[in-house]
């Protein structure tokens, strides 16, 4: 039996790593007494695998791991006790069972959304706002993305899905972006490309994962959604 679960990560622990976030879950399951599988081996690890690494710093209502379990527990029942032994800023929002031949979540998402605010200190509102139409309105954005191995100059625009920009008194953005396999955009390197585009002296002050998606029936979805409802379609 597979169990799928969206979890929380609060302002409590924003600033733990996705390696803490997962010991802090494994820790609360073994306290729990929960019937997680073991791998095989000489190390033997409770096998539970999480979808998208979230970035530090970022705070989140849309976490997902799928656990197997060794016996039948019902999600309801699997999420109470798991709650009880979760560190604070940590929960367990929802869980439902799941085939026990579904595909590894890692492999499945393909896009995120975010709340995202921001500072900007040497621009208004307006000027702000047209900066963004024409951010998005270029048909490239390339950015430089640096890893250990190598530096690679990519092109973004195809990973922004959706992008909403509300100028208040914070600098709100709602995101729907690649992630994933196929592509990986993060809120902050959208950002960082369009203050470079408009000229300005922008900040990110905060990062809200929402929701993560599969894609089913041609739709972005929730991975823990069993029907084609119009409220789990992939909107911001």
């Amino acid at each position: 039996m597979k169990i799928r679960a969206r979890i929380a990560k609060g302002e409590a622990v924003r600033f733990i790593s996705h390696l803490d976030l997962v010991g802090a879950v494994e820790k609360a399951v073994r306290r729990a007494k929960l019937p997680v599988a073991l791998s095989e081996g000489f190390t033997p690890r409770l096998k539970i695998s999480f979808a998208s690494a979230l970035a530090l710093g970022a705070t989140s209502e849309g976490e997902y791991a799928d656990f197997e379990l060794s016996e039948p527990l019902a999600a309801g029942e699997f999420s109470q006790r798991l709650n009880k032994e979760l560190p604070p800023g940590i929960r367990i929002l929802a869980a439902q069972p799941v085939a026990d031949n579904s595909p590894a979540l890692m492999a499945k998402v393909v896009a995120a959304s975010y709340q995202v605010e921001g500072m900007v200190t040497n621009a208004d509102e307006v000027s702000l706002a047209s900066s963004w139409d024409k951010f998005l309105q270029q048909p490239e954005i390339i950015i430089t993305k640096t890893t250990k191995r190598k530096t690679d100059q990519v092109d973004i625009r195809p990973l922004i899905i959706k992008a909403q920009f509300y100028p208040n008194d914070i600098y709100h953005w709602e995101l729907l972006l690649a992630t994933g396999q196929k592509g990986n955009l993060r809120p902050e390197q959208l950002l960082q490309a369009f203050f470079a585009f408009a000229h300005v002296q922008g900040e990110v002050s905060r990062i809200h994962r929402t929701n993560l998606f599969i894609e089913r029936w041609g739709q972005l979805v929730s991975p823990l959604a069993r029907l084609r409802l119009p409220d789990e379609v992939g909107e911001v």
